[in-house]
């Protein structure tokens, strides 16, 4: 057997184990958290309550920090099911489902609920963090409640996109019917 055929193996055995023994993972350090004044992302959200289950629920988050948050959920072929603003001072809560929408003070809100309802708890629910901190891609967060009932939801980010000042469109039309919530007993 001739003499190269036998080293060229060799060769080939050795660049094998050297290449198959080497590390292809690469280390990468968490992103540090990322403070904001607005935040714009996209959402994917998995909702069940009062034996209902939605699956396929999508939905845009707008929000600037400390002043306002606007959410807005469409069930699939992109019909809007529901759109929702909540401010320092109020809530406007639109239901394209039922054709209804409540507009009151937050402390009203707060207080027929029954619950210390406010602008910072909630964006400490959406964002899950106290920080203040922007959601990360991909992030899931869990929200669960009891006071209308037993409702949770996974909220899952994606393309998140911050310090993008955006437009907080909400209109309420002559088509639905105000509801007002009853005090909670």
């Amino acid at each position: 057997m001739p003499k190269y055929p036998k080293i060229a193996i060799l060769f080939l055995l050795t660049m094998l184990l050297l290449t198959s023994c080497a590390s292809r993972k690469k280390t990468v350090a968490p992103a540090p958290p990322q403070s904001f004044e607005w935040l714009t992302a996209n959402l994917s959200i998995q909702a069940e309550g009062n034996g209902m289950v939605y699956n396929d629920l999508s939905g845009q988050l707008r929000m600037r920090k400390d002043s306002l948050v606007w959410l807005n959920v469409t069930a699939t072929m992109g019909v809007e099911v529901l759109r929702a603003k909540v401010s320092n001072d109020s809530v406007w809560l639109l239901n394209r489902l039922e054709k209804t929408y409540l507009a009151e003070p937050l402390d009203t809100v707060s207080a027929q609920l029954g619950i210390p309802l406010s602008l910072p708890l909630v964006q400490i629910l959406l964002l899950d963090n106290n920080q203040g901190h922007a959601p990360v891609e991909n992030q899931t967060v869990q929200l669960r409640t009891f006071v209308m009932g037993d409702l949770s939801a996974k909220i899952r980010y994606n393309n998140i996109r911050l310090d993008e000042e955006t437009t907080f469109p909400l209109k309420i039309t002559d088509k639905m019917e105000r509801i007002r919530l009853l005090k909670k007993q």
